[in-house]
This record gives C-alpha cells, structure tokens and sequence, in this order.
C-alpha cells in the first residue's frame, strides 16, 4: 500500500492527513508537511490517521520532534491510530505526549490534562 499524506490549516489547527504505509524512505514527505505547517503560529496539530495501516521508526521520530517544535502550549492531537500506529507511538512514549483519540474534536491535552 502507497503512502499519502496532505494537509490544511484551519485558524491556528493544522490537520495533516495521513494514509496507507509510512516507511522510512517516506520519511521525508512527512518531515515536509509538518515544516510547512509550522511556518504558521499553532495552537494545534491534528494528525489524521485513521488510513494510516503502519508507521515507521522514522515517522515517529518525526513526530516526536514535531511536538518539541510546537509553541509552549501546543498539543498534537492523533486522530484514529489504529492497533500498529497506536503500539509505535506508546512505545516511543509519545502517548504521554500527545492526545491520542478517536474523536476529531477532541481538545483535552495530554493525559488528561
């Protein structure tokens, strides 16, 4: 399965949608998107991942740097990480980073804050 992924802005949310298999030499479409995201001031990052079957180490490296990017105060949001992407990222410890749910509106911060 190929690798997609875009992204909008909505206010100060960028959503990045991410679908199919996310390996390293991917990598870097991912690094871009989320650069190009942080050239606006954030409050929120959503990742949609409901399409998402896999993600690699890279990918979540990737997204750990990401939330050390984000203004003080920012969360990442990780909308619909199925069993794979959901292990990678606890794992990693980045499920006490970031919100991980299934709903897209969803805004409490990490671990319930």
């Amino acid at each position: 399965m190929t690798f997609e992924a875009y992204y909008g802005i909505t206010g100060s949310t960028a959503t990045i949608h991410l679908t199919g298999e996310l390996p390293e030499r991917r990598v870097p479409a991912l690094r871009g998107l989320v650069e190009q995201a942080l050239q606006r001031p954030l409050n929120r990052l959503v990742l949609r991942v409901h399409g998402l079957r896999s993600i690699c180490a890279g990918g979540v490296r990737c997204l750990a740097h990401t939330q050390q990017l984000l203004p003080r105060g920012a969360q990442i949001t990780v909308d619909g990480a199925g069993t794979a992407v959901r292990r990678a990222l606890t794992a990693a410890g980045l499920d006490t980073a970031m919100t991980l749910t299934d709903d897209p509106t969803h805004t409490t911060g990490p671990a319930g804050a």
